[in-house]
Formats: structure tokens, C-alpha cells, sequence
């Protein structure tokens, strides 16, 4: 049990309070950014300025904060699935220069296709996945092999729902942490710790968590019994304890 204890106060200290941002040893993970994301909010009819100078200030307030050395992207740092935008060609390098870090780690999510195309700056580096301690950091729309007890993906843009008694619907991005167990080539089964990162970009669109399954190999895996804390670190407690009314 004490074990156990010290293991969610390892994993619940990294989250970083009322941010959709963890802080791992040196490293400060984001995900799920969408540079071009703008592009497509225009087309449906809704006008809004380009984000990127906003997006890096606040990662450049995160990295004041926590005094991070480095900079992890965990995925989808552009927002067009397939080809690239003349959105993103022009504001995915804008956005690049304005991030204070020494080095920038860009973990290849299921929207960056061609995103090394758009990347001329030694300081960046464009990985599948990323091991840092006791973590895995991936994107997680693809299945990882690791002997990393904690598995850090995107992806999902999870939040949480609810439905009072008036109707009223409020939604809330969350954090998720859950427990998937897999089979090694010897049969022997291990346990894994999966923590789904809330998006950074508020526009991106949220999966609502008490509702439906989780997307990708990795945090589909999860079961209903994983906990989802809300960015300023309340425990809501376990998925299918949280009833949405409909």
C-alpha cells in the first residue's frame, strides 16, 4: 500500500496545476497542439485570429514556471491529417521560433505527416516516442512495446461531462490514469500505468470520457476503472463512477 502511495504521488506531482501540461524530470510534455486548426474553425464559419503567439507565451510561462529545460511535444502539432496547409507551412516554423527552450522534442502524432518537412531548427527533433525516467511519452495512436512502467499519451483530448438538474451541461478536460496489463513473448502478464494528457489547445475538441471508449491502441486498453482528475487536481474518482444523464 505504501508503495502504491508513493507511485500516484510520483505520478500526480508531475501534472502541472490548472494546466493541460506534466512536467517529467527535465522535460515539459504538451500535447496536442493543432498549428492550422484555425484554418478549418474559418471554413465552418467561425472567425477567430491565429493562435501560435498565444500558444508559445503560454508554454514559455509554463517553462518560467516550472523551470524545464526542454520541451516535449506529445503529437499533433499541426492539425491537417494529410498534406500540409499553407496555414501550417507558414505558422508551424513561426511557432517553432518563439518557444524558449533549448532543446524541442516532437513525438510524431496521426496529424503531423510530413511534419519534418516543415522543421528547420537544430534545435528540434522529430521521435516515434520518447523515454524519459520511468515514462514512455508517445502520441498514442500506435501500439508501443516498453519496459517502461508508465505510458504517457495524447490523442483522446479527454474531458468530462455533466448534466444537472436543470439541464445545464458543463465540460471539463480532464486527466486520466488507469492501469492496462499486456502478455509478454513468455505469456507473463505485466501491469502498466496509462496517463491520457488533456489537449493544450482549448479548440482542438474534447472525447468525453464518461460517455464513450477511448481512441488509439494504447488507451483503448483502459478499462472503466481508471481515474480522471480535473487540471486542478480533483479526483474525480473512477470513469464508471461518473454518470453522464442524459
Amino acid at each position: 500500500m505504501e508503495n502504491y502511495k508513493k507511485k500516484l504521488s510520483y505520478i500526480l506531482g508531475m501534472f502541472i496545476k490548472n494546466q493541460a501540461a506534466m512536467k517529467i524530470g527535465n522535460y515539459l510534455v504538451v500535447s496536442d497542439i493543432h498549428i492550422g486548426l484555425t484554418k478549418d474553425l474559418w471554413q465552418a464559419g467561425v472567425s477567430l485570429p491565429s493562435q501560435v503567439s498565444s500558444l508559445a507565451k503560454r508554454i514559455n510561462k509554463l517553462k518560467r514556471l516550472t523551470h524545464a529545460k526542454y520541451l516535449v511535444i506529445n503529437g499533433d502539432l499541426k492539425h491537417k491529417v494529410t498534406g500540409i496547409s499553407a496555414q501550417e507551412r507558414r505558422e508551424v516554423p513561426e511557432f517553432i521560433s518563439l518557444l524558449r527552450f533549448s532543446k524541442i522534442v516532437i513525438i510524431k502524432g496521426n496529424h503531423d505527416g510530413n511534419i519534418e518537412k516543415l522543421i528547420d531548427d537544430r534545435r528540434v527533433s522529430v521521435k516515434k516516442s520518447l523515454a524519459v525516467g520511468s515514462c514512455l511519452i508517445t502520441h498514442g495512436h500506435m501500439s508501443v512495446k516498453t519496459t517502461k512502467k508508465i505510458i504517457v499519451v495524447g490523442h483522446n483530448h479527454p474531458c468530462v461531462r455533466f448534466r444537472d438538474e436543470m439541464g445545464a451541461v458543463y465540460t471539463e478536460p480532464v486527466w486520466v490514469r488507469g492501469k492496462a496489463e499486456e502478455k509478454d513473448a513468455k505469456g507473463v502478464m505485466h501491469s502498466k500505468t496509462i496517463i491520457i494528457m488533456p489537449a493544450f489547445n482549448e479548440l482542438s475538441g474534447y472525447y468525453t470520457v464518461n460517455k464513450g471508449r477511448f481512441q488509439g491502441p494504447v488507451a483503448s486498453t483502459l478499462t472503466k476503472s481508471a481515474h480522471i482528475y480535473l487540471l486542478d487536481g480533483t479526483d474525480l474518482g473512477r470513469i464508471r463512477d461518473v454518470k453522464l444523464k442524459e
